[in-house]
């Protein structure tokens, strides 16, 4: 950690919106691996304009893949690409709504065209609408989170997968759930949609099998970063008192995605939550 980045980091702590551990926590080597991992792997990520999908591309485009992604605002797609491009890697970004069908049937036209077989597929793309109380019950809203969710998700994992089959390409396909798919969160839409998804990973890790595609997901806690990049202080952490950075879900899918660590990993959910599932803590966002 640079001098400047350590002082805002005890500016921060002494205004009470850091935590000591981070002085510790957020120190990291500048290099961890260079084993290239994901080389030459194509690599399809919906969601990717921020936060956790766009942590997901950079993460995997430095063990070498190449990214396509979607994201719904054109301007983070163009800020995507143009941080993609300090790697020497193959991408391209698709202004997209993963809801309409019509968008999703041409980008995969669009990789058929160019001869760009998938290998990895990461469903990241998510919503919530915040409804507590059965007064609230909106059936629109509940079609919207599903929708999003799950069955547009699923439509695009089928043409991928499809692809795959006919290719024999052994690849990954990767979802994005959440620990409230097990823990309750006050949002019945979203958390019975991450749910659902993490019976739609077994499931389909077992049909696909036989083809040597495996199916995996992860589970993350609260993510969230500050404007200087350091995780917030987050009573509800166990392991640390903060929220999870972006990047170590990132990471995570690397390691589901490359067959170096995962060949033999399938119908698997990845729970990082910082500790919270384990002691049964509903995980806040704030």
């Amino acid at each position: 950690m640079n001098i400047l980045r350590r002082l805002k980091l005890v500016f921060n702590i002494l205004k009470g919106k850091a935590d000591p551990v981070f002085i510790i926590s957020t120190t990291e080597p500048e290099l961890v691996m260079d084993n290239q991992l994901l080389y030459g792997k194509n690599v399809f990520i919906t969601g990717a304009g921020q936060n956790i999908g766009r942590s997901i591309a950079l993460e995997m485009a430095r063990q070498g893949a190449n990214i396509y992604f979607l994201d719904l605002d054109p301007e983070k797609c163009k800020k995507l690409e143009f941080e993609l491009g300090t790697y020497t890697v193959k991408f391209k970004g698709f202004q997209a709504n993963i809801v309409n069908q019509q968008d999703i049937d041409q980008i995969i036209e669009y990789l058929s065209r160019e001869n760009i077989t998938i290998d990895i597929l990461v469903n990241n793309i998510g919503i919530a609408v915040r409804k507590s109380q059965i007064n609230d019950f909106c059936l629109s809203d509940w079609k919207m989170v599903y929708d999003t969710n799950i069955f547009s998700p699923l439509y695009l994992t089928q043409l991928v997968a499809s692809n795959m089959i006919r290719t024999s390409t052994k690849g990954s396909i990767i979802f994005i759930t959440s620990i409230h798919q097990w823990l309750i969160h006050n949002d019945p839409s979203y958390s019975s949609s991450k749910a659902a998804l993490g019976m739609v990973i077994k499931e389909m890790a077992i049909d696909l099998s036989k083809f040597g595609i495996r199916v995996n997901g992860i589970a993350p806690g609260l993510i969230k970063e500050d404007e200087q990049g350091y995780p917030r202080y987050w009573q509800y952490g166990q392991l640390q008192k903060t929220s999870i950075p972006p990047k170590y879900i990132g990471r995570a899918v690397v390691y589901l995605a490359s067959d170096y660590f995962s060949h033999f990993t399938t119908g698997t959910v990845l729970t990082i939550d910082n500790g919270v599932a384990s002691l049964g803590y509903r995980a806040k966002s704030s």
